[in-house]
């Protein structure tokens, strides 16, 4: 008997706020995750992209096994406005796990790519408070994760690493993921 790998649903969790634009934050946040969905596409995975920006998450792209379709909504992606880095979380915790239901067979896999700075909540009154309850729900899920942080110096605030511990997510820095030569930059 032959076993199937098990495939994996991988939402692409992305940061759109303004914070996002500055210098080549937006640049390298799309060569890492071009890399990841041509990876994906070999290994027959799901992916999927929602970003969240001012007070809304859109989903750009519903799972699909394209990369052409991925790449496509990846590069036209708008970046501008506040961080609703909660919200973002909790419809990302819905997203898939919508998914495993519809596939038990499914792996689920959040990959957020932020610098971890939520500046605006919706259900709470502090952006903070609201991230780190939303990251402890992915955990809590169950949800497999990566946050790869943005951030140009993570020393200085530190949320990814914060809201990465509390999602129980495994923690990248983008420039240390480029430096390793792990992706190329779509320049």
């Amino acid at each position: 008997m032959r076993l199937q790998p098990t495939a994996a649903a991988i939402l692409f969790l992305l940061d759109a706020s303004g914070s996002m634009g500055a210098n080549l934050r937006m640049v390298l946040t799309k060569g890492i995750i071009l890399s990841i969905v041509n990876d994906a596409y070999y290994k027959r995975d799901q992916v999927a992209l929602m970003a969240f920006r001012a007070s809304q998450t859109d989903l750009l792209l519903p799972f699909t096994r394209s990369p052409q379709v991925a790449k496509y909504h990846l590069r036209s992606l708008a970046v501008g406005g506040k961080t609703p880095l909660g919200l973002g979380l909790k419809e990302a915790g819905i997203l898939l796990r919508a998914e495993s239901l519809k596939n038990s067979s499914i792996k689920p896999l959040l990959i957020v790519v932020s610098d971890g700075k939520g500046n605006v909540a919706l259900e709470y009154d502090d952006p903070y408070d609201e991230a780190m309850h939303y990251a402890k729900r992915v955990k809590s899920s169950l949800i497999e994760s990566i946050f790869i942080d943005t951030e140009e110096d993570p020393c200085s605030f530190g949320y990814g690493r914060q809201v990465a511990r509390a999602m129980g997510a495994h923690y990248l820095l983008a420039e240390d993921i480029v430096r390793r030569g792990m992706i190329e930059l779509p320049l």
